[in-house]
């Protein structure tokens, strides 16, 4: 049976980066961008790697995966996806394809298998997962099936700073228990010691406190040996991110 793995690998390689979503444009022409790397280091999104991007809505979902693009905003390369119409109430959901990753001898990291690189000292096969809200109403509670899910308990973005927001994560359609979701925004960069980590419990649900106004990113990795694929990997890193914004209302700060 596999299980939770150490994980070997250098945690400021690109094997652990997260993939994110976040939207661009007005509600009538928006965009949705798929977002690569940490807020303090940002390598390109690379638009071949997503697998599916769609829409998802109360009476229906959307591809958005034909017409991706590349797009550069000061410095940082994204992915973009073609327009479509928000009406506020869309759950969106992706999967990327991180690939395999060998760390050499020398102690580089190369996006390669085995294969090619047999000296290898470690190996990792790496899969990225995101969901993102739109707004108030979405179909939020929708289990999309991705192999690593954040599912909220609530609606996210009815919810307000001085609350908590409990979510379930799944993987492979069970609870995980004993993980540690992250909590940030996917712009500040905070040192690993800083980012607040809340653990799930025996049915895979933890419980986050809403401290502010504004975007929010939880973030869970769930690492996994034997690999899937021993005759390429080692172990497999799966990683699932969930983004929605917190209004500017507020209640009282529950201790």
């Amino acid at each position: 049976m596999a299980t939770a793995a150490g994980f070997l690998f250098n945690a400021n390689a690109a094997i652990a980066h997260d993939v994110w979503l976040t939207l661009r444009g007005e509600a009538g022409n928006r965009r949705v961008v798929i977002n690569y790397g940490h807020p303090d280091d940002r390598p390109p999104a690379i638009a071949d790697k997503v697998l599916d991007v769609v829409a998802i809505k109360s009476d229906g979902q959307t591809s958005l995966l034909e017409g991706l693009r590349a797009k550069q905003e000061q410095g940082i390369f994204v992915v973009e996806t073609r327009t479509f119409a928000d009406n506020g109430h869309v759950l969106l959901a992706a999967r990327y394809d991180n690939g395999y990753w060998v760390k050499l001898p020398s102690g580089l990291y190369r996006n390669a298998t085995r294969r090619l690189a047999p000296e290898a000292v470690e190996t990792l096969w790496s899969s990225k997962f995101a969901k993102a809200i739109t707004g108030v109403g979405s179909p939020w509670q929708t289990e999309v099936g991705h192999d690593v899910e954040i599912i909220p308990l609530s609606d996210p973005a009815a919810i307000k700073a001085g609350e908590s927001l409990k979510v379930r994560v799944q993987f492979h359609g069970q609870p995980l228990p004993d993980g540690a979701v992250e909590r940030g925004d996917g712009v500040t960069a905070l040192p690993e010691k800083d980012i607040p980590k809340f653990g799930t419990n025996a049915d895979g649900v933890a419980t986050i406190p809403i401290v502010k106004p504004g975007p929010h990113l939880l973030v869970i990795d769930h690492r996994v040996a034997p690999s899937a694929t021993p005759d390429q990997a080692n172990s497999d890193l799966y990683t699932a991110t969930l983004w929605f914004s917190v209004s500017g209302e507020s209640t009282e700060i529950r201790h």
